[in-house]
């Protein structure tokens, strides 16, 4: 048999050696994992862009931190979760104060049920403070899912620590309760060289010597702009506009097609790239028609109608920066469409605006042509340039109201044709040429069938471009498309890739668990060391009281 030497010996050489063996076994075969499996949903991310040497948008796209939520104390170095119908511009102006890292909005699902209140309050004015400067935060916006409002509602939990009673019960939720570490990979975002944007244009000459014939311009920019590129439907702006100039171009094809309807005046057609960088379309436009000598296209122009967000509503203004001359083509043009307009039963009014020489960017795409001397004006739904709706996520084409945009075309129409051939409309429109709703319908579908932000339409093989071109070519002469980049020596714009990414939730648990954990097995550890270190004596003392008392000799 051992004797107790031999067991202390055993105890003090080999119970360390298997306790450092199985500890971390056990802890490793633990049913509560210290790591759930990740849960992964698409993210879009914000813009990022310059716009003629100022930066905009957010300059991160990579994400490795802990979650917060809005309400809490502090988020430094956090991933801030946010709802849109919580998120102001003074959060958003707090969270990037505070030094977070990250900020994931969450859209509802359905953004047709947005108030028109929370849509100004909640929604437009937020895009605009993410993108009037630029900021080193990484900011993602994300469609609300159950997983990802139960991730939500888990990170408010753990981040609501005002409402508890004491410090010690915030201390013992915070530790209860779950957290996430919200991870994006892949590459930091770069800037897309040569970005290349691209004019559609076509045209219908009228009857007789082509070049000695004035010209009407129509034209509108087809690429649409939100907070992140890939939510960029643009549906009323500026889907409305291309759908009205694509309707004017099947009418009006037909009747420069018949020898009996064709009128003795041009007309030129722009889908414009651009717009909403400064219209550097119409800027290109006017560059290859006024600059070079070979082109006559705009020589004698009786105005430019520029179409932009005519999609709802029961108004629509004529926004100029000069006002027309009495009996001049563009005072004859707002009377036709003032006339058109109340036998629609809608108002048509004129807004004027002079253009501001010392902004760098233009409100309206007009100002582009003002500035060259020539007429034109732009057709809107809008009191002013910056009312918030131009440029949104919640530009879907669910918000654009199609009977509304089948009227507001039909008196584009009308009023367009009544001074080409300055007599009632009633005489020309039949034979299919009357603007419908299915026909409307049809061209906004094509258009809204994919997000329009500058940087996704950009290069020479674009689909919806190309399809637009193809579009154009069958109903005008001459099509053709012109591609453009940005002045390398000095780019009036730029854009960065990384449009959406994939982001993973881990859910941990807090680093105060961690810690107290770690402690716990510190303590642990020790007590157990102390206990074999002392065990000699302990035994001794235990065999002597477990001893029977001997009996004194007598």
């Amino acid at each position: 048999m051992w004797s107790d030497q031999d067991l202390v010996e055993v105890l003090r050489s080999s119970v360390p050696y298997y306790l450092v063996v199985a500890l971390p076994l056990l802890i490793m075969l633990s049913p509560v994992p210290v790591v759930d499996a990740a849960a992964e949903f698409t993210v879009y991310r914000l813009q990022q862009y310059d716009l003629h040497g100022v930066a905009h948008g957010s300059r991160s796209s990579l994400v490795n931190v802990e979650a917060r939520s809005l309400e809490a104390g502090s988020v430094g170095r956090r991933c801030v979760l946010a709802r849109l119908a919580d998120l102001t511009p003074t959060h958003y102006q707090r969270v990037v104060s505070q030094g977070a890292v990250s900020l994931l909005i969450l859209l509802p699902v359905n953004l047709t049920a947005l108030s028109p209140n929370h849509r100004q309050q909640l929604v437009q004015d937020v895009e605009a403070a993410m993108l009037e400067a630029e900021s080193q935060l990484a900011v993602y916006l994300a469609y609300e899912t159950p997983e990802l409002l139960d991730i939500y509602n888990s990170v408010r939990a753990s981040s609501d620590t005002h409402t508890a009673s004491s410090a010690a019960a915030a201390l013992v939720s915070s530790l209860s309760t779950d957290g996430y570490q919200m991870v994006v990979g892949g590459s930091q975002s770069k800037l897309i060289p040569d970005m290349t944007l691209t004019n559609i244009q076509g045209k219908l000459s009228g009857y007789g010597v082509e070049e000695q014939l004035p010209t009407i311009a129509i034209v509108a920019h087809y690429d649409a702009f939100a907070a992140a590129p890939e939510l960029a439907w643009g549906g009323d702006s500026n889907g409305s506009g291309v759908v009205v100039l694509l309707e004017l171009a099947r009418i009006l094809s037909r009747l420069y097609t018949s020898p009996r309807t064709h009128p003795r005046l041009n007309l030129a057609f722009l889908l414009s790239a651009g717009g909403y960088i400064n219209y550097q379309g119409s800027k290109r436009f006017l560059e290859d028609h006024l600059d070079a000598s070979d082109s006559p296209l705009l020589s004698e122009t009786h105005f430019t109608l520029c179409l932009d967000t005519i999609g709802t509503g029961d108004t629509l203004r004529l926004h100029v920066s000069k006002r027309p001359r009495e009996n001049s083509p563009g005072h004859r043009f707002y009377q036709a469409l003032e006339e058109a307009g109340a036998q629609a039963g809608i108002t048509v009014e004129m807004v004027h605006r002079k253009i501001n020489l010392q902004e760098d960017t233009q409100a309206w795409e007009h100002e582009k042509y003002s500035m060259r001397r020539l007429p034109a004006f732009s057709l809107s739904r809008l009191q002013g340039p910056k009312t918030g709706e131009r440029g949104s996520v919640v530009d879907t084409p669910e918000n654009v109201d199609l009977a509304a945009l089948t009227r507001n075309t039909a008196v584009v129409a009308n009023a367009l044709l009544t001074h080409i051939y300055n007599t009632s409309v009633h005489d020309i429109l039949h034979n299919g040429l009357a603007v419908t709703e299915k026909s409307v319908g049809s061209w906004l579908e094509l258009v809204t069938s994919q997000p329009r932000s500058p940087q996704l339409l950009a290069g020479k093989n674009n689909p919806l471009v190309n399809t637009l071109y193809q579009i154009l070519s069958r109903y005008t002469s001459e099509a053709k498309v012109t591609h453009f980049k940005a002045d390398k020596r000095d780019p009036e714009w730029a854009f960065y890739d990384v449009t959406h990414a994939t982001m993973a939730a881990y859910a941990v648990k807090p680093a105060a668990f961690d810690f107290l954990l770690t402690l716990g097995i510190v303590l642990y550890l020790g007590l157990i060391y102390v206990f074999l270190q002392y065990f000699p004596k302990l035994y001794s003392i235990m065999v002597k009281l477990s001893s029977p008392h001997k009996s004194k000799s007598y």
